[in-house]
């Protein structure tokens, strides 16, 4: 796991080697297709929780290689995402569809209250100071705005894959093949900084958001994600 003192820079270096081994773009094609359809329930959540009109303005916090984005059914799109190399995929798939840029999601170069919709999905528990993402996303956010964050449940998903090494099962059902090579079996042995249980990331968003909804993902009673409506507090 990374060191609390580490530089902007160096973090930088460090998540760039994080998203070439844990490419999150192969991870949408995971030959286990729980694993795909999962993914798939988490990104139709985030856009049943916010109406996207033509005229709205959409920023995704953490774009990655715009898996989210070209699901998008309208909006002026546009992605940030810290990695140059999970970015040049997204060009490849977006093409001119969104402007993608190169940033911090910690310090954005957008000026205030300047987007409508903002989508951040798997993105804070990557980063050192997830409050500091959050002040920055409610910062850019008009005062109608909506924001739709997705956290992972690690506890649940550290179970699961506990029970599948005592089985023997791991490497059968979630083992990478082809550009997927890795799979941490706990979520927090390399690439998570933060494991938060969902308690401890409602209240970090409530510092700076209200919660309208909660969507749990794949399934009500099988909470792997959690896909949060935020509104900015009046």
């Amino acid at each position: 796991m990374v060191r609390e003192t580490i530089t902007p820079d160096e973090f930088k270096q460090w998540n760039e080697r994080m998203v070439v081994k844990y490419d999150p773009d192969a991870f949408h094609r995971h030959p286990n297709p729980f694993v795909r359809f999962t993914e798939r329930r988490r990104i139709k959540a985030i856009f049943e929780l916010t109406d996207v009109s033509r005229e709205d303005r959409v920023l995704e916090i953490g774009c990655g290689a715009g898996n989210i984005l070209e699901k998008a059914p309208k909006g002026k799109l546009f992605g940030i995402d810290i990695s140059l190399f999970i970015l040049n995929k997204a060009k490849q798939k977006l093409n001119e569809r969104a402007r993608l840029f190169q940033a911090d999601a910690q310090n954005l170069p957008f000026k205030d209250q300047v987007f409508t919709q903002i989508v951040c999905s798997e993105v804070l528990e990557h980063l050192l100071d997830p409050l500091a993402a959050l002040n920055e996303a409610a910062r850019i956010l008009g005062s109608e705005g909506v924001a739709i964050i997705s956290v992972p449940n690690e506890s649940m998903i550290n179970r699961i894959k506990s029970i599948l090494v005592r089985l023997g099962l791991f490497e059968w059902l979630l083992h990478r093949k082809g550009d997927y090579q890795e799979m941490p079996r706990r979520m927090e042995d390399e690439w998570h900084i933060h494991a938060f249980k969902i308690r401890e990331w409602l209240n970090l968003f409530e510092r700076v958001f209200k919660v309208t909804r909660i969507r749990r993902i794949p399934f009500f009673w099988l909470p792997l994600r959690y896909v949060v409506r935020l509104e900015k507090i009046q």
